[in-house]
């Protein structure tokens, strides 16, 4: 499994663009568990209190594979990316 960051999420992670899993995924909520325990608070916040933020899973919408039960594996693509408007 792979976690890839875009845009401004950057300055959440410490500039790291991917991140691989250190320990066997089986859901959405606990990888976003051991990224906000990897990244810190300010990770956290931007995550689960930013609306404007979008995750992904194989391209997806989590909104359509589970929300943050969505099943995870090992060849699978998550990616979390600022949602950004146009106007």
């Amino acid at each position: 499994m792979t976690v890839t960051f875009f845009g401004n999420i950057a300055k959440y992670t410490n500039g790291d663009k991917e991140y691989t899993p250190k320990q066997s995924i089986t859901t959405l909520r606990e990888l976003l568990h051991e990224l906000c325990g990897y990244y810190g608070e300010q990770f956290e916040a931007f995550v689960y209190g930013n609306e404007t933020c979008l995750i992904l899973v194989n391209g997806k919408g989590i909104a359509l594979s589970g929300g943050l039960d969505s099943p995870l594996g090992d060849g699978d693509r998550v990616e979390i990316l600022p949602f950004v408007t146009a106007g």
